[in-house]
């Protein structure tokens, strides 16, 4: 039991951190490319231990990250909510992928975050129309790459 809730803290500090990285500060022309470091948090933790992260938790996270970046509350929590779904169906399937083809499943998943943020702010009149704004797909594709190794570690040796 103690140590299930020690890996309880590893997760909880993972998400925190990932929801500070989320409203760091970057110069703009560094902000475009921003990756979604909740959404690799959360993925990791969806693929490693599913028992423990769930739908309700990455409802839960994306309403906080929503009320921290001032954005219309919920579309953050459900398009993390239908991703967690999504993965949870299909979880045991996807921790088979290969890293590369797990990388190239997230810049997917990352698209469908961009387009839900876009169809939420057009509604409220408050889109952004340049191109840039598909440049995080990229770049939190890439990240999974050094994200899931590192979460990998973490987990073998801080949950141990």
């Amino acid at each position: 039991m103690e140590s299930t809730h020690h890996g309880l803290w590893v997760i909880a500090v993972s998400i925190i951190l990932g929801l500070l990285a989320a409203i760091y500060p970057l110069h703009d022309s560094l902000a475009w490319s921003r990756p979604d470091w909740l959404l690799l948090i959360l993925m990791f933790w969806l693929l490693a231990v599913p028992e423990h992260v769930g739908i309700v938790l990455c409802w839960v996270c994306g309403f906080i990250q929503d009320i921290l970046l001032g954005v219309v509350i919920g579309q953050n929590a459900f398009s993390l909510a239908v991703i967690a779904y999504i993965v949870q169906v299909s979880y045991q399937q996807l921790r088979m992928f290969s890293v590369r083809k797990q990388a190239a499943l997230i810049g997917l998943l990352e698209l469908f975050r961009i387009l839900v943020d876009q169809w939420a702010q057009n509604i409220n009149g408050v889109a952004h129309t340049h191109w840039l704004i598909f440049l995080p797909t990229l770049t939190t594709a890439l990240m999974w790459l050094l994200v899931r190794p590192l979460l990998s570690w973490c987990q073998r040796h801080l949950m141990s």
